[in-house]
């Protein structure tokens, strides 16, 4: 190595040491101007005496013993006073008072060094904030933190705190436990949480892991939530039940992170698709609200109104429901699901409602661009209202019905099925009634045709069977000949009736004039002899392909909703899913999870 290079190495070494010196040395002066720790001072007490075989020769104080120590007075029957040590203990009545904190307990060793204070048994510790109960607390008065164990409580204007052990800090004014609390509010609720944060100052209460409050009214099991005594707003932060004590069928399920309840409003916002349970009824949505006060929510995204007790559900965009009056309704791109023994029955419209009356009647409402599918009829119509309780199901403005190979349409359609055997009686239509099938024929365009003012059709086995149609009554019917070996046919004829009352007789495709009363004219015409025009009554329509084949096409484009399912360990489970939910599955699952909950 160069000679001039070994020299400057040696140069920077020595200011090195020189700098490292001077900290040392500047940390040094800066330790000796700290303030050495005040002495404990000995204010007052009846006897004070010193016994050489006896705590160590240290001074024994007894009667009305008073010390001192930066500014706060220490008070007791009897001490022993650690002069050296500046130190003392002290035994019956103890008091330790300040201009912040009070603290009484049976026995106490303070430490002037460290302004450590322990004292033991019944302790007593009070401050502007709050009281505190324990066996023992050790009370640092330089840091301000109180850490209590054994019958730990802690009271303010609140709650009651009870918990094997806690810390205080004075001066955040928060109070912690992981050993597991039971909180009495001054309202009369209790709440169990193994993990507690409590702040006395912002009245904010964290709690975490095996949490259930237990109010007069609701109980609530949650993983982690956050109340806030200040503003009454509980925030639901882990996975959330909260059940109504008077009637538990009523209760919400809420996953991680699913939302907040504001006690004084009763206002609670419910997100990432919670569930609101309410008399056997389900509400889902992607994120939902619910006034307790008033009864009314709303819910968006994905909404799901399910009522396994009426084995039907509701499904659509946005819905809202109205507890004090029982009803519900849904909007954007919504559908209602009916069940029966063997079939179901599919609604879809622009907006449906359901409504349980006064009386317990059922009723479902669809308004604008409305639609029903079920296997043996379809309709639609610009509203259609179904009365689930007595089977009535009614069209308003521009209805048409299929029932097999007919077509009915009208101004106004009523549609009576029977509630019990859940299968179609009659069906009456008001003003410009017109029933079409197509004729079981060679060509596609001849159509059998009953029409007048009234009509009034009776089914059998789910099917149109007999139709009786007045005022104005008209008819346009096929006559064939079947060959009874080679089943072909052969055209008779084309009858057309005239008459203020029709009875017609209909099978599949065929339809036979059973009577033509009042002022009746009927006549068979040779197809060939009868105009193209006169084989369609004045107002004729076929809307054949208008007709749903399955319940997707009561939609434009159906919806590619989320199938949720219930594992087993209770969380859901979506996926994409372009088929209707099984319905007995969904019900059966509902069933379960009110099992659970109970």
């Amino acid at each position: 190595m160069a000679e001039g290079t070994t020299k400057q190495l040696k140069i920077f070494s020595f200011i090195l040491l020189m700098l490292t010196g001077s900290m040392l040395f500047g940390q040094v002066q800066r330790d000796l101007k700290k303030d050495p720790p005040k002495k404990i001072k000995h204010l007052h007490s009846d006897v004070m005496k010193v016994t050489p075989e006896k705590f160590e020769g240290n001074p024994f104080a007894y009667g009305n013993v008073a010390f001192e120590h930066d500014r706060t007075f220490l008070y007791s029957d009897s001490a022993v006073f650690y002069q050296k040590e500046n130190f003392f203990r002290a035994w019956s009545n103890v008091r330790m008072i300040n201009d912040t904190v009070a603290m009484t307990s049976d026995s106490l060793e303070y430490d002037g060094n460290t302004k450590i204070a322990k004292a033991f048994g019944r302790v007593h510790m009070k401050d502007k904030k709050s009281e505190l109960f324990a066996n023992y607390v050790e009370y640092n008065r330089e840091t301000d933190i109180a850490t209590a164990t054994g019958n730990v409580v802690m009271i303010d204007p609140n709650q009651r705190i009870e918990t094997p052990y806690m810390t205080y800090d004075r001066k955040t004014g928060i109070a912690y436990t992981d050993a597991g609390a039971v909180i009495t509010g001054s309202d009369g609720t209790v709440t169990h949480t193994q993990i507690l944060t409590y702040n006395a100052n912002t009245k904010v209460i964290d709690f975490d892991r095996n949490t259930m409050i237990e109010t007069p009214d609701y109980r609530i099991v949650s993983d982690k939530m956050k109340m806030n005594q200040a503003t009454d707003v509980t925030e639901f932060i882990g996975r959330t039940t909260v059940t109504d004590r008077k009637n538990p069928r009523n209760y919400i399920v809420m996953p991680e992170g699913g939302g907040t309840f504001n006690k004084r409003t009763g206002e609670a916002i419910l997100k990432k698709r919670s569930t609101i349970y309410r008399d056997g009824k389900e509400l889902w949505g992607d994120e939902m609200y619910f006034n307790d006060q008033t009864g009314y929510g709303w819910a968006k995204g994905d909404v799901f109104i399910n009522d396994p007790e009426e084995k039907r559900f509701v499904r659509g965009e946005y819905g809202e429901v109205f507890r004090d009056v029982d009803s519900a309704y849904v909007t954007g791109r919504a559908y209602a699901v009916k069940a029966f023994a063997e079939d179901s029955l599919y609604f879809h419209a622009d907006t449906i409602m359901v409504v349980k009356r006064a009386d317990s009647t059922r009723v479902l409402k669809a308004y604008f661009k409305a639609r029903y599918f079920k296997s043996d009829a379809q309709g639609k119509s610009d509203s259609i209202f179904y009365n689930e309780t007595k089977g009535l199901m009614k069209f308003f403005r521009d209805p048409i019905m299929w029932s097999g190979e007919q077509q009915i349409t009208g101004d106004t359609i009523y549609a009576y099925n029977n509630p019990e055997k859940q299968v179609m009686d009659s069906v009456r239509v008001f003003n410009n009634a017109f029933a079409i099938s197509k004729s079981d024929s060679l060509t596609e365009k001849d159509f059998n045709q009953v029409k007048g003012k009234f009509m009034t059709g009776f089914f059998l086995n789910n099917q149109l069977n007999l139709v009786e149609v007045h005022e104005n009554a008209q008819s346009v019917t096929y006559v064939d000949d079947e060959d009874s070996e080679s089943h072909e046919k052969e055209r008779i004829g084309i009858n057309l009736s005239d008459c203020g009352i029709i009875e017609a007789e209909i099978s599949g495709n065929n339809v036979e004039v059973l009577a033509c009363r009042i002022q009746a004219t009927s006549k068979l015409y040779p197809e060939s002899k009868l105009p193209e025009t006169a084989k369609y009554l004045k107002d004729f329509n076929w809307r054949g392909n208008e007709k749903m084949l399955r319940w997707q096409d009561i939609f434009d484009d159906p919806p590619d909703y989320i199938e949720i399912r219930i594992k087993e360990n209770g969380e859901e489970e979506r996926q994409e899913n372009t088929e209707i939910i099984d319905l007995d599955e969904l019900l059966n699952s509902s069933e379960q999870k009110e099992e659970n909950q109970k």
